[in-house]
């Protein structure tokens, strides 16, 4: 069962570490090679980005997690139809997202506080990422299909193959071609576009069988799969949220200074807080199988497994951070004065690490087993609760109440995830049925 469990989770893992250094790499030859106002406008322009990937993420795993349970279930022709409703979600929202973001990009930009030399490296960027939707939104959805279609070790694969196109390219477009934030946009869409295009080639493969006129969306399926899908979407957009919420802060408390230092900062602490949502949503499809085959015994050891694998991690990544805080800053060329602001900030972000690792994991049993109230106000409680401290906390402490307001909602997070995990554990009538 653990050794199932381990190959199902570890690529998972491994994949969300690539998704989040997709980022790290465009940050890198931006910062290299175009500076402190590069690096701000990609952070500024993520959210958009991250809209793309997290709806992707959450009709998806929405399907996904039905799938599983279905498929625990033995129930054959339900898995199909869910998988045929899933594919014509993520259809039709690369429509709605492209008609939606094309024209409202640029004012966007200026909602989330670019100006001047930002605002132009974040239009030149995000235009790009907006031209290629439909790999942002493929790439992303049909990951965590093959995850629970036992195929954990081909999604990752696929990541990695638009990893290394995606360095490949930053380094010819970015330094070589010289064609600057457009060039970093451009290669990103092209790794996303090798990710989207194998995942697709092996399902054709593998669901060749599946009936045609399943792929017209089933009512009943698309509303079981929003109604789970909005956990894995708040989960994979609720940073990029907080990061938006922190830039108007930080442009607000510190200026242009301030948002280049956090732009490293985002770039470090999304990375590792993917790896442990890697953590959460790697355990899913084990969790969501043994809860439609009834093993609650078994479903629940997966769920502490998965608790001790990422605190572990997450301590580890801590140390990591603080330890290195000198170190990331130069890998994306910072200024000194940026360089400085980032160490200070680093050190604060790292404290939240073990609460990310616990919260993670929660909502992912959450919605394996169908628990998804208690996933929606874990989920979209930290954005709020932070807008909340980032209103109030920098009226006293003025930028240093920016940093801190971060990593004090995750550790009230944890602790209501807590809460929450003893509530749900009371409640073995909604396991057992």
């Amino acid at each position: 069962m653990i050794r199932s469990y381990l190959c199902t989770m570890l690529p998972a893992v491994l994949a969300f570490a690539f998704s989040g250094i997709y980022a790290i790499v465009d940050g890198f030859f931006v910062g290299q090679y175009i500076g402190d106002s590069g690096l701000a406008g990609i952070n500024i322009a993520y959210p958009m980005t991250a809209l793309l990937q997290a709806v992707g993420t959450g009709i998806g795993m929405g399907g996904a997690i039905h799938m599983s349970i279905t498929l625990g279930r033995g129930e054959e022709d339900q898995r199909q139809r869910f998988l045929g409703t899933t594919i014509s979600m993520l259809f039709f929202a690369t429509i709605l997202l492209f008609a939606l973001l094309l024209p409202l990009h640029p004012h966007l930009l200026r909602l989330f506080g670019a100006t001047g030399a930002v605002y132009d490296c974040g239009l030149d960027y995000i235009r790009m990422i907006i031209l290629g939707t439909a790999f942002q939104v493929f790439s992303t959805g049909l990951a965590p299909v093959f995850r629970n279609l036992n195929r954990s070790l081909f999604a990752m694969c696929a990541m990695m193959a638009g990893f290394i196109t995606n360095i490949i390219l930053d380094a010819v477009m970015i330094r070589i071609l010289g064609w600057g934030m457009t060039g970093a946009g451009l290669a990103t869409i092209i790794g996303q576009s090798v990710t989207a295009l194998l995942c697709l080639i092996m399902l054709v493969i593998t669901e060749w069988d599946l009936p045609r006129k399943l792929l017209i969306p089933q009512g009943w399926a698309v509303g079981r799969i929003i109604t789970t899908g909005l956990s894995p979407f708040g989960l994979t957009m609720s940073p990029n949220l907080v990061i938006m919420l922190v830039n108007l802060g930080a442009v607000h408390h510190g200026g242009e200074l301030a948002v280049a230092a956090y732009a490293v900062v985002s770039y470090v602490a999304v990375v590792i807080q993917l790896i442990l949502q890697g953590v959460g949503d790697g355990s899913q499809p084990t969790m969501s199988l043994y809860f439609g085959e009834k093993r609650i015994k078994d479903l629940h050891f997966i769920c502490k497994l998965a608790y001790g694998i990422g605190l572990a991690l997450s301590v580890g990544f801590a140390l990591i951070t603080v330890f290195g805080r000198t170190w990331f800053p130069y890998i994306f060329g910072s200024s000194p004065e940026a360089t400085l602001m980032t160490s200070h900030v680093l050190c604060i972000i790292a404290v939240g690490y073990p609460a990310i690792a616990l919260v993670r994991v929660t909502i992912s049993y959450f919605y394996s087993v169908n628990l998804d109230r208690f996933a929606y106000v874990l989920v979209y409680g930290e954005p709020v609760l932070i807008g909340l401290l980032l209103i109030g906390l920098p009226m006293f402490l003025h930028l240093e109440g920016v940093w801190i307001a971060v990593p004090t909602v995750q550790v009230l997070m944890a602790v209501l995830a807590l809460i929450f995990r003893r509530l749900a554990h009371k409640k073995k009538s909604i396991l057992s049925n």
